[in-house]
């Protein structure tokens, strides 16, 4: 069940460093966590923050492994990427959210591939970009027609090829009232952010470039203030970015947070700060949300600035809380990106509840309540365990020598689409998933519930509970949605007693793992 197939890992840098913090919500490795006054808050009481599996589609599955998830603005489709193999690009019919359904795929060659994918606010257009797994490969991006005028959703066509001149196109952000495309052609050494003319889809044009010279990793536009938040994660200059973008052809900086000048992740629960990862934003409140992206040792966090909020702004961005994933512990060389935090959305709720939403690795979906911008504080976690038994070998790609073992959960993003009321996420391994998002109190539950709650039926351990339990008791430190309680010894013979109760040949389970 757990076998390492279908893996991969993303080679990022580990680049200077990073900067002063206040308290973190983390409740991992405890029953209780410290606030930044000193008192200590008890695991269990309940915290804002619950989430509910709608429906799960595993996809088409060819080799490779899946990567960004997007939405469209009125929650109709879904787009994934594909990474290593010849995954390509997943159009994901969401007309049933019980029932999500791959729509189409249009394949790409095992030499490049689509870390990120992103709709056009016209309908029937999505990019995709093109990032080469080798040295002489396309990269760059491409448009796809899926109805805008030559292509279908069953038979979309490739309308435009653009090739960019550095090192290809790792991410990209569409601006949401006008046809400006951003991509970021990665340099640690220039500018890097593109801006492209799409009038005509088939035929976009270069404009100009803008940002500090570094590697910009992730760019959003945040229409409610016209700003653009970018987070540089390598190169010359690391931290994050704030630009006016009220002329979208033309953003101008306002300002930045230089990690360089910071501290770097030394425990767990305190921030650091590196790899600056992805900048996102509070559509309601003036406060904006930064994840750091590390792959071994100390893994990133979520850092929320107030750009207007109290005493922050734009021009002077004032870092005002931290947290951790749940379970977020050291990483090991085994471990790579387990417990990193990765694209995340930030989602007002009823009865003025703020809910962070993360697509977190290992993790799986998370939540965290920043009602409190002062105090982020996880809350329920959904591993995304679904289909896992059908997860085959990578079997084809380039680049198969760089590949270390990942396993599911392995969540890449999130994406919540307020039309609908809903969150999709991609899961690296087991596809595509929509979500319900509740401001409701989240209860930590006992190691029993969890694993009982992880597989169908959610009554019972089963052969498939009973060897997650073993999973846990070997390679991880706590389980999660227990608010830090550990597999010990003691809580797996309890599980054993209860799946052999069921029927459940306990001893084939204790000769395989003893």
């Amino acid at each position: 069940m757990f076998d390492s197939s279908r893996r991969d890992v993303l080679k990022y840098s580990g680049i200077a460093a990073a900067a002063a913090g206040v308290g973190t919500g983390t409740v991992s490795g405890g029953e209780t966590s410290d606030d930044e006054d000193g008192k200590a808050k008890k695991v269990g009481e309940g915290v804002p923050g619950s989430i509910e599996r709608l429906g799960h589609d595993f996809l088409e599955n060819p080799p490779g492994i899946y990567t960004y998830g997007a939405v469209r603005d009125d929650g109709k489709y879904a787009v994934m990427g594909g990474y290593y193999g010849e995954g390509g690009s997943f159009l994901v019919d969401l007309s049933d959210l019980e029932n999500p359904e791959q729509a189409h795929r249009v394949p790409s060659a095992n030499t490049n591939r689509q870390n990120d994918v992103k709709f056009d606010p016209r309908d029937g257009l999505y990019y995709r970009t093109l990032e080469p797994n080798i040295d002489d490969a396309e990269m760059g991006f491409q448009v796809i027609d899926y109805g805008y005028d030559v292509g279908t959703v069953e038979d979309p066509e490739i309308v435009a090829t653009v090739e960019t001149p550095r090192t290809g196109v790792h991410k990209l952000e569409e601006h949401p009232d006008e046809p400006i495309l951003y991509p970021i052609d990665k340099d640690g050494s220039e500018p890097g952010i593109l801006i492209y003319d799409v009038s005509d889809p088939t035929a976009p044009e270069y404009l100009s470039e803008f940002g500090p010279d570094g590697y910009c990793h992730d760019l959003e536009v945040d229409p409610h203030r016209d700003l653009i938040h970018a987070a540089y994660i390598g190169g010359d200059f690391v931290g994050y970015v704030i630009f006016d973008v009220s002329d979208p052809y033309e953003p101008e900086e306002l300002s930045r947070i230089d990690y360089a000048e910071r501290p770097d992740y030394e425990e767990i629960g305190e921030p650091g700060f590196e790899s600056c990862h992805q900048a996102s934003f509070d559509p309601e409140r003036d406060l904006a949300v930064v994840g750091d992206e590390i792959g071994t040792g100390m893994p990133g966090g979520k850092h929320v600035y107030d750009i207007g909020w109290d005493e922050g702004s734009p021009e002077n961005p004032i870092h005002i809380g931290f947290t951790h994933s749940p379970n977020a512990r050291e990483q090991g060389e085994d471990e790579p990106f387990f417990w990193t935090t990765h694209f995340h959305n930030v989602v007002p709720c009823a009865g003025g509840v703020t809910l962070l939403v993360d697509g977190g690795y290992h993790e799986g979906v998370w939540v965290a309540d920043i009602t409190d911008p002062t105090d982020p504080t996880p809350a329920e976690s959904y591993p995304t365990h679904e289909d896992e038994d059908l997860i085959p070998q990578l079997g084809s790609g380039p680049v198969v020598d760089m590949l270390d073992p990942i396993h599911p959960p392995f969540v890449w993003s999130v994406e919540y689409n307020e039309a609908r009321n809903f969150v999709f996420a991609s899961d690296s391994l087991t596809g595509a998933y929509t979500f319900e998002l509740s401001p409701e109190k989240f209860e930590f539950r006992t190691i029993v519930e969890e694993i009982k709650r992880t597989y169908e039926p959610r009554d019972e351990v089963g052969a498939d509970g009973l060897e997650l339990a073993y999973h846990y008791y070997e390679e991880h430190a706590t389980v999660p949605n227990t608010g830090g309680k550990e597999m010990t010894e003691d809580a797996l013979a309890e599980i054993e007693a209860i799946a052999e109760e069921e029927g459940v040949e306990v001893e084939e389970f204790e000769m395989a793992h003893h």
